[in-house]
């Protein structure tokens, strides 16, 4: 996991892989405030963003989950997010598995869950070892704006 924003990433980028600076590129030079939300293509299916705005929920309404084929770039464009993390550990307990369809698991029980508050401009990355549980409340819910870049785990060459 990865937590960060543009203004460090210019002066980390050399140590990240190819592929996550591809994305975060993108984010920098896209204007989202003309794009509409769901899925545009950046490489095909190696690499897209997901523009969305969902609202924030209590933490306990929202379901830990992870991927096993795409790595995730979130970056937060307006309001305030908490997302929840934990490492994939054999204490984490599937509820449901879609991972043939839609590369994603939700779980049941995870390991000790750390918090990570996002505001605009920042933005996490999360690999297929890290549980997140996203659009989490800060302090009452509210409409974000944010992206998701996905980009497929072959892309990850330094």
């Amino acid at each position: 996991m990865i937590f960060s924003d543009l203004a460090t990433w210019e002066l980390e980028k050399a140590l990240y892989p190819k592929a996550l600076n591809r994305g975060l590129e993108y984010i920098r030079s896209t204007d989202f405030s003309t794009m509409a939300p769901g899925k545009h293509d950046i490489e095909g299916d190696l690499m897209f963003v997901m523009v969305q705005e969902p609202t924030t929920q209590s933490w306990e309404k929202q379901r830990p989950e992870s991927h096993q084929t795409y790595i995730d770039i979130q970056y937060l464009i307006e309001g305030e997010e908490l997302i929840k993390v934990a490492r994939l550990t054999s204490e984490a307990v599937i509820s449901e598995e879609d991972f043939a369809s839609r590369d994603i698991a939700f779980y049941k029980t995870t390991s000790v869950e750390s918090s990570i508050l996002l505001l605009p401009g920042n933005f996490t990355v999360f690999y297929p070892s890290d549980i997140h549980r996203p659009v989490c409340s800060v302090k009452e819910d509210q409409k974000i704006k944010k992206v998701v870049i996905k980009i497929h785990k072959s892309l990850l060459e330094l």
